[in-house]
């Protein structure tokens, strides 16, 4: 009897991974369009940035510009990556470029200056490509900065001083940078940063917490700074009281109909447990991560089996079931059927240090008291991908397996697009490739597709690459780029920075 239940396990072990091993291979991307621009990583930088006219944006420069007399070169590029504009600037010394952002019509520039208390803005035309500068100087010469964006000609940036978080309104025709003291919180509580051009409002949301209980909380400003609306979302005392909302992203459209997305941890906002959607109104809705359909897709057919009997075992003893993890969220998208999210599945990872690691990193034995613990950066596991409707309802959700990498900072690993079919690509760069997976309603699909970024011509052979990225452009296309050295069937090798469209 037992040889034949362990001859139908090894079966039911065969059958799951053969499914495994027969999913669905995803088309490859469509690689039409190509520019190169003759240039080498030791000497140039280059920054390339999508626009809203689903046009792109290279800004090149002089590496360690910083220093001595150069020039900025802004290239603007149609969708067949061909050049529409290209202008020449002054790249003044001790200045070094922090962001760029671009709305209709205007594209922004803003540097850095020796001072730490002066900006330098270009606004750009973005048809003609001719720019006009400006000097602001800020209140305060502790301000890291983190993001920038741009509505109706005003300029907001959110910055940290001393772990804060800190709101800025730079009007260009105003030398003083305003701080907006409509925002509080720390850095790690800033959930969005956005602005919304639909309703042409500036919106934030930050997450709040005295210990005990939770809430969000959604301020939106006009271009001049003024708020026109703050909310407080938090969870019914009644019911799920064990949640603790943690920071979250805004729907895109008219302020009636937002919703408001995020993750919530069981009593904590160390780990997410889940994600939550609700209305400006507070109406709040819970989805438990580890029963979405293909949450556990990125496990083994036996760790995901382990896993769905140890959730068996805790819903039987009734007892909430804590996933140590926390998940990065993307900027929602819209979506045919409503709107896309897109988060990743993250871990903090340590090392217990021996006695002769903790020696070589401190110089000295490690005493009774001391930490023998290294923190590493944050280890990916995988993606998820969730649709909801118009209603704010969970239609379909979907997982890629990740390379279970860690990264010293927490940021997106990943670019996504959603098609004009609602399908949701999502892409990453490695070395010479371009790992790739377009998730669907109720398919499953290999989390092993990878292309390499095609040359100009097929006899030519790619001899070395580096500084590789993609970038999402508009719906479905994203665009490749770095530095790759050429060989050609016949003549001299060319060392060049490439733009190429990848059409999935």
């Amino acid at each position: 009897m037992l040889y034949i239940v362990a001859l139908f396990c090894c079966a039911l072990n065969a059958a799951a991974r053969q499914k495994y091993k027969n999913r669905e291979k995803p088309a490859p991307p469509d690689q039409t369009y190509r520019s190169e621009l003759k240039s080498n990583s030791f000497d140039n930088e280059h920054y390339v940035q999508a626009l809203p006219d689903s046009a792109l944006l290279l800004v090149s420069m002089k590496r360690n510009a910083w220093f001595g007399k150069n020039d900025f070169v802004l290239t603007k590029y149609d969708r067949q990556l061909k050049r529409v504009w290209e202008t020449k600037y002054e790249h003044l010394p001790n200045t070094g470029l922090l962001f760029i952002s671009a709305e209709r019509g205007r594209i922004y520039l803003l540097f850095s200056t020796l001072t730490s208390q002066k900006l330098l803005l270009y606004q750009v035309n973005a048809k003609t490509g001719m720019a006009t500068a400006s000097e602001h100087t800020l209140p305060s010469s502790n301000l890291l900065f983190k993001e920038m964006t741009a509505l109706d000609g005003q300029v907001f940036l959110s910055a940290v001083d001393r772990f804060t978080l800190n709101m800025l309104h730079l009007n260009p025709l105003q030398e003083e940078v305003k701080l907006l003291p409509a925002v509080l919180g720390m850095e790690k509580d800033l959930g969005e940063f956005r602005v919304d051009t639909l309703s042409r409002a500036v919106e934030f949301v930050v997450a709040e917490t005295n210990g005990q209980r939770s809430r969000v909380q959604v301020k939106r400003m006009n271009t001049k700074g003024d708020v026109t609306g703050t909310y407080f979302i938090q969870p019914d005392l009644n019911t799920r009281t064990n949640n603790t909302l943690q920071p979250a992203r805004l729907t895109p459209g008219d302020t009636l109909n937002k919703f408001l997305v995020g993750t919530y941890g069981y009593r904590t906002d160390k780990y997410a447990n889940g994600l939550f959607i609700s209305t400006l109104a507070g109406q709040i809705a819970y989805y438990d991560l580890y029963k979405l359909s293909h949450f556990f897709e990125y496990l083994s057919p036996r760790g995901k089996r382990r896993m769905k009997a140890k959730l068996a075992r805790k819903e039987e003893k009734e007892r909430a079931l804590i996933l140590e993890q926390q998940v990065l969220l993307h900027p929602i998208m819209p979506h045919p059927q409503g709107f896309a999210l897109v988060g990743e599945v993250y871990y903090p990872h340590y090392t217990t240090l021996t006695k002769d690691e903790f020696r070589k990193e401190n110089g000295r034995l490690p005493h009774y008291n001391d930490k023998r613990i290294r923190f590493d950066g944050y280890q990916f596991t995988h993606a998820i991908a969730c649709v909801f409707d118009h209603e704010g309802n969970l239609l379909w959700d979907n997982t890629y397996k990740l390379r279970n990498q860690t990264y010293p900072a927490l940021d997106p690993t990943l670019k996504a697009g959603v098609s004009s079919a609602g399908n949701i690509t999502l892409v990453y760069q490695e070395k010479d490739y371009v790992w790739h997976k377009t998730l669907k309603p109720n398919a499953s699909f290999t989390n092993k597709e990878r292309v390499l970024v095609r040359l100009q011509d097929k006899t030519e052979k790619r001899i070395t690459s580096t500084n590789e990225q993609i970038i999402h452009w508009y719906g479905s296309n994203f665009v490749a780029f770095g530095f790759q050295r050429i060989k050609p069937a016949h003549g001299e090798a060319r060392t060049v920075f490439y733009l190429q469209n990848m059409a999935f």
